[in-house]
């Protein structure tokens, strides 16, 4: 019954085009049975990708074999090339009514196992490990997350040109028997189990999973079909018993066992998940949030007056910073300022309180003026003081943060934070260059940590507070 606003359609029940995963212990025949499928006569040409198995050639001798080997350097991006170009030969053939292509790679560990060799020269190279194979070349490398997504990334890129096939697609892979291990990695004596060493997911994805194994029947482990007879979580692995699977055991899997008819098979209709753009619902919900953690300019101004110290500038600052909201005006009764002059004026408040507080300042320092209370008189409260007076004599001199010398200081004093900003404006507005700045610390400001040019603004303040003009020679002295 046809529902409004859904679009359904009804299961057509026909047999889409196999990708068969064909996996198994060494030499028990997963290559010959590739070459041996190129001799039927109801395919058309096979291509076949050899990846570290270089059986190709030989098994061109198998009386009636019949395919073309595909070359390439080995690169992901030259095995996905060929594999795209032979799906596009493939479209061709089934649009024409010709036998279906099939494209045989030969094998699939080698895809994952190189794509994981690639994870790990990609983490070798990263800043951690490097110190760490520097200090022991033989050390144990992390592979971190993202590149583990990365190398899956690129296997299901892979995967999605295989299943999407339109034809006949046959991955070989190498199994084998593996001691199993619990849920820290240790093995568990006398437990065994079966490991394909392929990506976790195509056993998954394939449509047909088959075993070899020497001297055994191939063993159908698992089907996506209603016609090879083994429903899903009912039926155990079955093996293949039907003689007239001996000899062309997949020419006999594709055309009897899963019963697929060129003449009606089709590809595999994937829809991959993605998860889109924000619903309304889901944006309505993201502007709340913001709206909620986001302050207006109003608060801002009332942190800053009641900051107790820089560390509580520092906050208000980033939280300014995140919300773009450092140059936005703020009127007051004594001019219009922005939220980053009012921290910049709030900090130089509580540098003239520590030049106040040393003893040698104390001797003849005025009466301290009230409080400022308002946002403008913050801002002048600053700059006033910029012009008081007080006597070169009574300074502290000889400050140690203040000598200069070529080395850089630690870089994780000197990163750019919310203070260092707050520091350079606070030079920047005191007529400071970065020229002097470096004559004065024999380095670029760059080099200079935080603590240093707080020391300096210091300085600079109690020079014009002597009522002297700041000159180079007081810089660079």
């Amino acid at each position: 019954m046809a529902m409004d606003g859904l679009k359904t359609r009804k299961p057509t029940g026909r047999v889409p085009w196999p990708c068969i995963l064909l996996e198994g212990e060494e030499k028990a025949g997963k290559s010959w049975a590739l070459a041996q499928f190129s001799t039927s006569d109801r395919i058309g040409a096979l291509y076949w990708i050899d990846l570290n198995e270089g059986a190709g050639d030989e098994y061109g001798a198998i009386p009636g074999a019949t395919y073309e080997l595909v070359e390439h350097d080995g690169s992901y991006g030259q095995v996905l090339a060929a594999v795209q170009a032979v799906k596009a030969e493939a479209r061709r053939a089934a649009d024409a009514g010709e036998p279906p292509v099939v494209l045989a790679i030969d094998t699939g560990s080698a895809i994952w196992d190189g794509l994981k060799d690639w994870a790990s020269a990609r983490a070798a190279q990263s800043t951690r490990n490097r110190e760490l194979l520097k200090r022991d070349p033989n050390a144990e490398i992390t592979i971190s997350q993202n590149l583990w997504n990365d190398a899956g990334t690129r296997w299901r890129k892979l995967q999605t040109e295989l299943l999407t096939f339109p034809g006949i697609v046959v991955v070989t892979a190498r199994g084998k028997e593996v001691t199993e291990v619990d849920t820290n990695g240790r093995p568990i004596e006398g437990q065994k189990t079966w490991s394909v060493q392929t990506h976790r997911e195509f056993p998954y994805a394939a449509s047909l999973w088959v075993r070899l194994r020497r001297g055994r029947r191939p063993l159908i482990v698992g089907a996506r079909s209603v016609h090879v007879g083994i429903k899903p979580n009912t039926d155990p692995a079955q093996e293949v018993t039907d003689q007239r699977a001996d000899g062309r055991l997949l020419e006999w899997l594709v055309f009897d066992a899963l019963k697929c008819d060129p003449g009606t098979a089709h590809v595999r209709d994937l829809v991959p998940f993605h998860g889109g753009g924000l619903l309304e619902h889901e944006r309505e919900q993201e502007a709340r949030i913001r709206t909620a953690s986001e302050p207006d300019a109003a608060d801002l101004v009332a942190r800053i007056q009641d900051a107790a110290d820089d560390d509580d500038l520092r906050e208000v600052w980033g939280q300014a910073n995140r919300a773009g909201l450092l140059q936005v005006d703020v009127p007051a009764p004594g001019g219009t300022y922005t939220v980053a002059e009012l921290i910049q004026a709030r900090h130089q408040e509580f540098l003239e309180a520590a030049v106040d507080a040393h003893p040698a300042g104390r001797r003849r320092a005025p009466a301290a003026p009230p409080a400022p209370t308002t946002p403008a008189a913050v801002v002048e409260a600053a700059r006033a003081a910029a012009a008081a007076a007080r006597p070169q004599e009574d300074l502290p001199t000889g400050n140690p943060l203040l000598a200069a010398s070529p080395t850089p200081d630690d870089a994780h004093e000197r990163r750019l934070t919310a203070a260092r900003k707050g520091v350079l404006a606070s030079l920047e507005s005191l007529g400071v260059t970065d020229e002097q700045i470096a004559e004065r610390f024999g380095r670029p400001t760059e080099h200079v940590a935080t603590k240093r040019l707080t020391a300096l603004v210091r300085e600079v303040i109690a020079i014009q507070r002597s009522g002297r003009s700041v000159g180079q020679q007081d810089i660079s002295a």
